[in-house]
């Protein structure tokens, strides 16, 4: 068995090598003198090159293409190395001798670091530009949200569910996407939001309007369904009820944006939920000079990697217990990545979590060689949690410290978490939105997904039939993935066109991005 398993291992190197070698060497990238030839795969899933295109296209979308054709090679190679090495972890590290284990790492330092190093300078390549285009976004949403006259702007009152400090971000980020499509100021009332002190922690979202004078009464907003819809001045949009019929939902990225962000980004979807969040999650002046003290008390310099254990009332009904070794499998193997680099620090592992009392001692008793850290709510009270629920979120400081603890998780090098959690999206969300943090987290339950978001759809770039709960499908098939199923990287688990549910390899799909007309951004890009 362990010859087999280095021998895949192996291949699966030699194959990343050979196509790397094939499009880096034979077909240079961004060279105006480079034939406009393409590898892709065929349904047999053999690989075919594709004739040149006839299209004349001009220097600038030459470069263009020529970036994301190198982008999307880096990125697949590295999704698919690390798919590899967490197979092989889970179904046969047990049963390795050091001698194979020696062999497999010297095979991953050799073959796979080269795609990291890659993927990390694509990143650094494209911050710049991700950084204007951020921007650009952060300014028409502010433009949207202050308008020059208040009593004559079309108005989206969103209305607050009785949820946590997560959900309620996330809730306001649908009244936000709402409000760009529909080109309408979105307003909220902060007396219902359920944390003392909301408004001493983060700018507000409008500076120029305010909901004192609003109609006792407005018409509830029912989606582009709604008859005559853009000529109400003040609708109201609340989720306790059915969701809306709407175009404009999480996952639906502006249309007009589509193509710079998969040039710049390797998850545009996440990108653009990530400026959502960011422009929500503004905390003031002081919250940001406390974070930096906080991070001076702890000595939390770089490279730091965080984790979010969310348990109490989540493992009722909404997520499982997971013990402390599934995290740091993750922390573990990031700090590994480069072993000679990795003896020059401490290994810090910055800790959230709403059961400190428990996971700090656990942490410190079973991986003594790392540093774990945290802030506690309350000196007095040092193992007290800062996401505690019930009664603590009356208190500001729970508020407070919550906020502290999602600034610096999402200011980590590597984060990881659970999805089942919306703090855990958050954090994911925020780091998103200042560069690309697509290999910066991961999510030990289910994948990136938000409520009553546009469904994850896939396209099947080869057949494949496999077991008898496997999904078969053909090349060209939708296939629509569920989020909230536990499984690896190497692995999916969704439903095809005839309706049929199952799991499938994640390498035989291609993400397919859904785009939505933003009247508010229209005029921008």
């Amino acid at each position: 068995m362990e010859t087999n398993v280095l021998k895949l291992f192996l291949a699966v190197s030699f194959g990343l090598n050979v196509t790397f070698f094939y499009n880096f060497v034979m077909f240079p990238y961004c060279s105006e003198k480079s034939p406009q030839a393409s590898l892709s795969k065929s349904q047999d899933g053999g690989k075919k090159l594709q004739a040149p295109s006839p299209m004349k296209i001009n220097k600038d979308q030459r470069k263009d293409q020529c970036l994301l054709r190198k982008r999307n090679l880096i990125r697949g190679a590295y999704s698919e190395a690390l798919q590899v090495r967490e197979f092989v972890r889970k179904y046969f590290r047990k049963d390795l001798n050091l001698t194979t284990k020696s062999a497999l790492q010297e095979d991953y330092s050799k073959n796979y670091l080269p795609f990291r190093f890659l993927v990390d300078d694509i990143h650094r390549e494209s911050h710049k530009n991700l950084t204007i285009l951020g921007d650009q976004v952060q300014e028409r949403i502010r433009k949207l949200q202050n308008p020059s006259d208040c009593k004559t702007a079309k108005k989206l009152i969103c209305k607050f569910p009785h949820c946590g400090l997560g959900c309620q971000f996330h809730h306001i980020g649908k009244c936000l996407l709402v409000a760009l499509g529909t080109n309408r100021l979105m307003l909220v009332k902060y007396k219902n939001v359920h944390y003392k002190g909301f408004e001493k922690v983060f700018f507000p979202l409008t500076d120029a309007c305010s909901t004192e004078e609003l109609p006792k009464h407005t018409e509830e907003w029912n989606g582009e369904l709604l008859t005559n819809y853009h000529n109400i001045p003040v609708v109201s949009l609340g989720l306790n009820k059915r969701y809306p019929h709407t175009r404009f939902k999480a996952f639906a990225i502006p249309h007009n944006l589509k193509e710079k962000i998969k040039v710049l980004h390797d998850d545009p979807n996440s990108w653009w939920i990530g400026q959502i969040m960011r422009y929500i999650f503004r905390p003031k002046p002081w919250v940001t000079d406390k974070v930096q003290q906080i991070t001076r008390k702890l000595n939390l310099t770089r490279p730091y990697v965080s984790i979010h254990v969310r348990r109490t009332d989540k493992l009722r009904h909404e997520a499982r217990y997971f013990n402390i070794e599934e995290y740091m499998q993750h922390i573990v193997n990031w700090y590994e990545r480069d072993e000679e680099h990795a003896r020059s620090y401490t290994r810090k592992v910055y800790v959230a979590s709403d059961d400190l009392a428990n996971v700090i001692p656990d942490a410190r008793s079973k991986y003594p060689d790392y540093e774990f850290l945290y802030h506690a709510a309350h000196e007095d009270k040092p193992l007290k949690s800062m996401t505690q629920i019930g009664q603590d979120r009356e208190e500001e400081a729970e508020l407070n410290s919550l906020v502290f603890d999602l600034m610096i998780l999402s200011q980590s090098d590597y984060f990881v978490g659970t999805y089942s959690s919306n703090i855990a999206r958050l954090a994911t969300q925020l780091m998103q939105s200042s560069g690309d943090a697509t290999f910066r987290s991961r999510s030990i339950d289910y994948r990136m997904f938000f409520d009553r978001g546009l469904p994850l759809t896939y396209r099947a770039i080869e057949n494949f039939s496999g077991e008898k709960e496997d999904l078969f499908f053909s090349a060209g098939e939708m296939i629509v993935l569920n989020a909230k199923r536990e499984c690896p990287l190497y692995k999916g688990i969704g439903r095809n066109e005839a309706g049929s549910h199952g799991s499938f390899p994640m390498h035989k799909v291609e993400k397919i991005f859904t785009t939505a007309q933003y009247l508010a951004l229209n005029d921008t890009f």
